[in-house]
């Protein structure tokens, strides 16, 4: 029987039941095939901006959120089979549309017999297999090695915001799922503690001082506390400097950075249609461990309710 839901982006004031929906979600095993599976970063984004979270309310009670920025959706297990679901799903379709993107795309794993059937009856279908890899504690690191005329050097807040977004967004501008920044959200972000301009390298023309790539790291810190896990975020270089090898430097930067703050569990994700980069990030020893896919729903369709 379907529920009377009424379903709208979430606001700073609901982030204490959001609060206990990821947790619950996540202890749960829900976020393990979306973009932040320990929800490390969930909620830091959403205080930063809510408009990412699409809740679904019984009365005033949160019983489900959708966000696509984080290829997650869940509802609480009392309010299963209800219809909830399919409703965050259409309400997504259209933020997602208003948000100029051409789909809503979602995370399953390829076990969730659950997750594959919902998505398949909502609409959505197969987008790209996501592998997440791990450097073997053994795997030797190499010093990278610039080009002539390149410099490396930290990411300066005070100086590299606006044009790493921008390098950051052509950079991935064909990437398999969308990835572009906003400056707002970036500025924002950096008043987390946790957040250091180091665990960032940037790669700039000597001459020019223009920025051509980088490598975004994402160790994570708890009370200023280095944890044993971190990843290889991103690594970006500009469509006129790629095929030169930048990449392989910065994949072996990131790495040896992770492995001087002490880190002994490096990992990176990459989409299975980059093959380019799996074959690159497998030539430098990263094993393939894991695999989550990504589901897609085109947002130019009409909306099923």
């Amino acid at each position: 029987m379907a529920l009377a839901v009424e379903v709208g982006r979430l606001t700073g004031e609901n982030l204490p039941a959001l609060t206990v929906e990821i947790d619950r979600a996540r202890a749960a095993g829900e976020l393990r095939a979306s973009a932040d599976a320990d929800a490390e970063y969930f909620l830091k984004s959403f205080a930063v901006d809510p408009t990412i979270v699409t809740g679904a309310f019984a009365g005033d009670e949160l019983i489900g959120f959708i966000s696509p920025e984080f290829k997650a959706i869940a509802v609480r297990p009392d309010r299963r089979h209800q219809g909830v679901g399919r409703v965050l799903a259409g309400a997504a379709v259209d933020g997602e549309r208003l948000r100029g993107r051409p789909d809503v795309i979602l995370g399953v794993l390829p076990d969730d017999a659950r997750g594959l059937a919902f998505l398949g009856a909502t609409g959505f279908a197969f987008h790209s297999t996501l592998w997440d890899l791990d450097l073997p504690h053994d795997s030797a690191v190499p010093e990278p090695i610039w080009p002539a005329g390149l410099i490396q050097r930290p990411f300066d807040r005070d100086r590299d915001v606006e044009p790493w977004i921008a390098l950051f967004n052509v950079a991935f501008a064909d990437h398999a799922t969308p990835l572009q920044l906003d400056a707002s959200f970036i500025v924002a972000g950096l008043d987390d503690p946790a957040i250091v301009d180091d665990d960032t390298a940037i790669v700039e023309d000597e001459a020019s001082g223009e920025l051509v790539a980088f490598c975004a790291t994402s160790p994570i810190r708890r009370d200023g506390v280095v944890q044993p896990h971190g990843e290889i975020w991103t690594i970006g270089v500009r469509p006129d400097r790629q095929g030169a090898g930048l990449g392989r430097q910065l994949l072996r930067w990131g790495a040896g950075y992770l492995r001087s703050l002490g880190v002994p569990d490096v990992s990176l994700s990459v989409n299975g249609r980059n093959e380019r980069a799996l074959g690159l990030y497998e030539s430098e020893g990263y094993v393939r461990g894991r695999t989550r896919e990504r589901w897609a729903r085109s947002t130019a369709t009409g909306i099923e309710r």
